[in-house]
């Protein structure tokens, strides 16, 4: 594993993207991104940044100066920076998040924009757009840049999803996201959905209603994808067996973890680990 900077723990991501003149002249495109591990040590200050930057906080919590305003990013919140301006972010306790700086034509006027009134935005919105970038950062962690094209859409579309009015402000103490929150918590454990309506206070088919409007998912798509994002995760950041994988992230056998990234990624979880190329020690 490779040494980062103060604070990054080692089993920190960062992936260095080269855009072509292409892609600067039409497009918007990845610069730099990564999925960090952070103690109390990490701190970023700067007078500016040539390009804007998307933060998506998994755990923890950064607090943030910019624009003369602090403010405190906690879990499921997400960050955006024009970086124009002087700007300090420091991990208040143990962090871990993921990053995007991006750029193109128009991309500091629409960051600019959405984040006029404060760059920390709490959105039901927010837990969809985390899982989005996690994968954007695992396939350009494997790949690099692919398809200009289709890397312009993806970050349009996040920023799109960010521009667009809130449905609501999402609260901490708000029913579906505590069920969301304990369905992270606990993603290696069988979860029924008369549980998580029981948490919220209603019925199974009000809660799933409720559920899929401020996620975009069903309760049981959301189970499978966030089981799929923790065996993502340890694949790429241990050397457990599959089978172990499995079991920890809910599945009683290799077979049926395999049967899902067969279908969700197209390849085998053993492919999957051997593709990505990350050494693992």
């Amino acid at each position: 594993m490779y040494e980062l900077g103060p604070g990054i723990l080692p089993n920190s991501l960062c992936v260095p993207l080269t855009p072509t003149a292409h892609a600067q002249a039409l497009y918007f495109y990845p610069v730099l991104c990564g999925h960090y591990f952070c103690d109390r040590a990490y701190q970023v200050s700067r007078d500016r940044y040539d390009n804007p930057l998307l933060l998506f906080i998994r755990s923890g919590v950064l607090r943030v100066q910019y624009g003369g305003r602090k403010y405190r990013a906690e879990k499921g919140d997400i960050v955006l920076l024009d970086c124009d301006q002087p700007h300090c972010y420091t991990a208040e306790e143990a962090v871990e998040f993921l990053y995007l700086h991006f750029d193109g034509i128009g991309a500091h006027a629409l960051a600019h924009a959405i984040a006029e009134e404060s760059p920390l935005l709490r959105r039901e919105e927010n837990i969809a757009i985390g899982e989005q970038l996690f994968d954007m950062v695992q396939a350009y962690r494997r790949r690099g840049i692919e398809t200009e094209a289709l890397d312009s859409l993806r970050i349009y579309q996040i920023l799109m999803q960010l521009a667009m009015p809130p449905r609501s402000l999402v609260q901490q103490d708000s029913p579906i996201t505590k069920t969301v929150i304990y369905i992270r918590e606990h993603v290696g454990e069988t979860i029924p959905l008369q549980e998580l309506a029981d948490m919220a206070h209603l019925s199974t088919f009000h809660y799933s209603h409720e559920f899929k409007r401020q996620t975009g998912f069903s309760p049981s798509e959301y189970i499978i994808n966030t089981r799929l994002e923790k065996a993502k995760m340890l694949l790429l950041q241990t050397t457990m067996p599959v089978s172990d994988i499995a079991y920890a992230v809910g599945y009683e056998s290799g077979s049926s973890l395999s049967n899902l990234f067969l279908k969700k990624v197209g390849c085998p979880p053993r492919e999957y680990r051997k593709n990505s190329g990350l050494s693992v020690k």
